[in-house]
């Protein structure tokens, strides 16, 4: 996992040399880009030239591009050693070559030219806190890991945008050093490493066992206990226990095992997932992690875990990208619980790079266990890959068991209301399917209004009400003109005028109440009310509800196939899905109510028809 382990005084002589770049390059055993070398060449003796004033023994240990275990990450510096009490500690160094940046109003992201970034002192803890928290060696023998950051480059006028108030939490926990206080640097690490080490700890914690600390289990245990958000119900409790009780039974059996979970919108997929996760770790111990493709939903899961609390932001390193595991070692892992199944992808986009074989096989090669939850009808990219079938295909190629009977399904849906009613009256709607009514109740508020802003002020007015969040949704036909321009306006319609979402924490930051939501910030979420602009791509027909995928933004990507500009004729009937099943998401986030505020008049007619005989019938 250690690139580049050398004493110190050999490091220094590699940079006197001027061949650091070459050797580190030579240990990872592969070719690096331009860009990483130029980090090595610049940033590796920025750092040599700051320890020379700490005056340290020589024979420390360093590492260079030290890989974190079960990640993708490698920490920039590390230095380990004692300190004078003969206690161990390691010295985790994150290396950054920016001159500046802009603050934010998120506490944990900046800004770098235009491209947001993690706050350096955020990355450098969560490195930290992921091997204080997965390596046994670590916890088990009171290793102590202290983390900072060294922005040698950075300018001094522009201090106060990387320390602005908003980070500080962050900076407590790893103190960011810029390029006139390579002695302060010194002394930080001074202050910690006096003395070579007595055991070979650099060598104990790469050979460490990954396994997770009993404090990040109690800690993931207690933030679950009470928490309504995850409380399991009816339906998720029995699909949940027999989940556990496979899963424990078949890790000792050692076979390789997929198990695949449908589920309807609402049904409780993601509750059941993070539960699963706690009782994993806590109970056995095992190295298990909550998956998911979007950035949206995991971080939203894990501010309504946290409470958004910033001592337990530690709890990250449980939730993973579908990405992550291209470059996954067979069965790394114990467990991995892959949410939102359904928007997995063939190849990982990264950039304008599409890398790896496929996401589906590289996570059941990655894992002992795997457990799928899916709904294929939340298919909303064309690049969407996650499929029942894919899954089964390459979990058989895997040789492993694939469990997929009907304990493992789950029926009722607790959003909207629980109204099965609505969604039977939706998908007939949606999919120009006949509804039938049943004998159920319909208890679900769903209403059309004429005034934009109306509805804003309603869907307001609800969001205060309540502790449950309600926002402002929309069918994705508005340019996102806010991304590189802050006080651009995506959104014009009439007096209402508003931005996209700002955030991936949309579903969960009080200030999102002012911004609209997309399909990719509220898939995989609910609200307590939605108030939905129904945009121009569905429009109404000869008696028929239609789709215009030519409204939708010329660049959008959705309906485009990887490095493929124009859009293919035969993926209109898939892109035509790909609509509708963005609606049925957009339709199905509202726990008590969805209002509407419908572009095209005839659909908007015709909606107001089919609720108003919704609710006579029912």
């Amino acid at each position: 996992m250690i690139a580049y382990n050398e004493t110190l005084n050999t490091f220094f002589e590699h940079v006197n040399q001027n061949v650091i770049a070459t050797k580190v390059q030579e240990k990872l055993g592969r070719k690096v880009g331009e860009s990483e070398q130029r980090a090595f060449r610049n940033s590796l003796p920025a750092i040599a030239n700051a320890l020379r004033n700490a005056n340290l023994p020589g024979d420390l240990d360093v590492a260079i591009e030290y890989k974190i275990p079960l990640t993708n990450l490698r920490i920039d510096f590390i230095i380990a050693g004692a300190d004078e009490h003969d206690k161990d500690h390691i010295v985790i160094c994150e290396l950054k070559q920016w001159e500046e940046v802009k603050s934010t109003d998120m506490d944990d992201i900046v800004l770098v030219g235009n491209e947001q970034h993690v706050h350096p002192s955020w990355q450098a803890y969560s490195y930290g806190t992921t091997i204080s928290n997965f390596n046994e060696y670590v916890y088990t023998n009171d290793v102590e890991i202290n983390t900072c950051t060294f922005l040698h480059n950075y300018k001094r006028e522009y201090i106060g945008e990387l320390c602005a108030p908003i980070y500080s939490e962050g900076i407590k926990r790893a103190q960011p050093f810029i390029s006139d206080q390579y002695v302060d640097l010194a002394r930080f690490v001074k202050k910690y490493i006096k003395c070579k080490s007595k055991r070979n700890l650099l060598y104990n914690v790469e050979q460490g066992k990954i396994k997770p600390s009993k404090m990040l289990a109690d800690s993931l245990a207690g933030m679950l206990s009470g928490n309504e958000a995850y409380e399991l119900l009816s339906n998720q409790r029995i699909v949940y226990s027999n989940l556990l009780k496979e899963i424990k039974d078949n890790q000792r059996k050692g076979q390789k095992q997929v198990f695949i979970v449908k589920g309807g919108a609402g049904t409780g997929k993601s509750v059941i997932a993070i539960q699963l996760l706690s009782a994993l770790i806590k109970d056995k111990g095992y190295n298990a992690f909550y998956v998911a493709k979007s950035a949206y939903v995991k971080e939203n899961y894990l501010k309504k875990l946290t409470r958004d609390i910033p001592q337990y932001k530690f709890l990250r390193t449980l939730f993973m990208g579908s990405g992550n595991f291209m470059t996954s070692l067979y069965n790394e892992f114990d467990v991995l619980l892959v949410d939102e199944a359904h928007r997995l992808t063939e190849k990982t986009k990264r950039g304008h790079l599409y890398l790896g074989e496929n996401q589906i096989k590289e996570i059941i090669n990655a894992t002992k266990t795997s457990v799928f939850f899916i709904d294929e009808t939340q298919n909303i990219d064309i690049k969407d890959f996650g499929t029942v079938q894919n899954i089964v295909k390459y979990a058989k190629e895997a040789g492993a068991i694939v469990h997929m009977d009907s304990k493992y399904e789950l029926q009722s849906q607790f959003r909207c209301n629980g109204s099965d009613e609505y969604i039977s009256w939706l998908n007939a709607i949606l999919y120009n399917k006949q509804f039938i009514p049943s004998d159920t109740d319909f208890d679900y508020d769903i209403q059309i209004f004429d005034d934009l802003c109306e509805m804003k002020e309603a869907i307001a007015k609800k969001n205060n009400e309540s502790k449950m969040p309600s926002r402002m949704l929309s069918g994705d036909v508005f340019e996102w003109k806010s991304m590189n321009d802050k006080n651009a306006i995506d959104i014009n319609i009439g007096d209402f005028h508003a931005q996209w979402n700002k955030t991936k924490a949309f579903a969960t930051d009080p200030k999102s109440i002012d911004e609209v939501g997309c399909i990719h910030t509220s898939q995989g979420m609910e609200f307590e009310y939605t108030g939905l602009i129904v945009a121009d791509d569905l429009y109404y027909e000869n008696g028929q509800v239609k789709t215009n995928y030519r409204r939708h933004p010329e660049h959008a990507g959705e309906f485009r196939r990887p490095h493929q500009k124009r859009i293919f004729v035969e993926d209109l009937d898939h892109i035509d899905s790909i609509i509708r099943n963005t609606y049925k998401v957009l339709f199905t986030r509202g726990q008590k109510g969805t209002y509407l505020y419908v572009m095209d008049s005839r659909l908007k007619h015709y909606l107001q028809e089919k609720i108003n005989e919704l609710k006579k019938v029912c």
